[in-house]
């Protein structure tokens, strides 16, 4: 019997195959659709990929030309204030040859997270100090720890802190890798990925390698340091401002290591108020200047100015 007989006997049979013809069909588009949609993915995946990279390499590029053009701006306001030879002090004491800059480069005073000149870090310091022998610090940054001791600020003053001269009760402290006085301690763990303080060698505070190294990108992306020639004291100090040093690519990593080599130093510095109250002025972050290009990448001398005034 011949097929059409077949479904024309078996009416049912007719619709059941073209149910199944029709499945087929619509099948075979969906596997089309499915397997062209797949392709453009693949092609939009390439397309992507090859934009971000692209992205990548042309960001990478003006930051490193960024850094440069503020880096130039910042030399053509330097060499004004360096041609005036020396200058008188604006604030006597030890910050006075910063203040006196920032303010010669009409900076103003700030407490910014970031650098001060466009993003760039600016340190000055007496050419006294070039000598980077290992008493001498310079600062880098504030970075509170996160606390693992479950105490309030006003509790910590309280367990770990002393009577200050002012009767105070005050935690004003240095911390190294060494143990101090206070049984306090900078610790690296061993996976070398935290910084901890450890206080009677329980650590009651940490700090992560992410963490550091986003505040040293804020803060010291790129750095200008500034040597300068000094005479006289307090209110009659001068500063000759001459040399430039240019600082980049800073490492967290770095910054461990020299913490626990003991060339980091931490500064707790708070005390309560009268009225119980904690005040903190910042857990500050310095180092020994010896020890200043070890924490960067790069490191170039941009300037000196010759000296033809003495």
């Amino acid at each position: 019997m011949s097929r059409n007989k077949i479904l024309e006997n078996n009416p049912g049979s007719t619709f059941e195959m073209r149910s199944a013809e029709k499945f087929r069909e619509q099948t075979r588009r969906r596997k089309f659709l499915i397997q062209t949609f797949c392709r453009y993915l693949f092609l939009l995946s390439l397309l992507l990929t090859s934009v971000h990279c692209a992205a990548s390499q042309q960001a990478a590029s003006t930051v490193a030309k960024s850094h440069e053009s503020i880096l130039q701006e910042f030399l053509v306001q330097f060499d004004k204030v360096s041609a005036r030879g020396f200058v008188k002090t604006l604030r006597p004491g030890d910050t006075g040859v910063g203040y006196t800059l920032e303010t010669l480069l009409e900076i103003p005073e700030n407490n910014s997270p970031r650098g001060d000149f466009q993003g760039m870090e600016i340190k000055a310091y007496r050419d006294s100090e070039t000598e980077f022998d290992d008493q001498e610090k310079m600062n880098l940054f504030l970075k509170e720890p996160e606390w693992l001791d479950g105490l309030t600020a006003a509790e910590r003053i309280q367990q770990y802190g002393y009577k200050d001269p002012n009767g105070r009760q005050a935690w004003y402290l240095s911390v190294t890798s060494r143990k101090n006085e206070a049984h306090l301690q900078l610790v690296v763990t061993a996976q070398g990925d935290v910084l901890e303080l450890h206080c009677n060698n329980v650590a009651i505070a940490h700090w992560s390698l992410k963490v550091l190294e986003q505040r040293l990108q804020e803060k010291h992306a790129h750095s200008v340091f500034i040597g300068a020639e000094s005479r006289e004291k307090g209110a009659d100090e001068e500063f000759w401002y001459k040399t430039v040093t240019w600082y980049q690519e800073p490492s967290a990593k770095r910054l461990l290591e020299l913490a626990a080599s003991g060339d980091i130093i931490v500064e707790l510095r708070m005390h309560l108020r009268p009225d119980g109250s904690a005040r903190n002025h910042g857990t500050a972050f310095r180092i020994r200047k010896h020890k200043l290009q070890t924490l960067f990448r790069e490191q170039k001398t941009v300037r000196p100015v010759l000296d033809d005034k003495k």
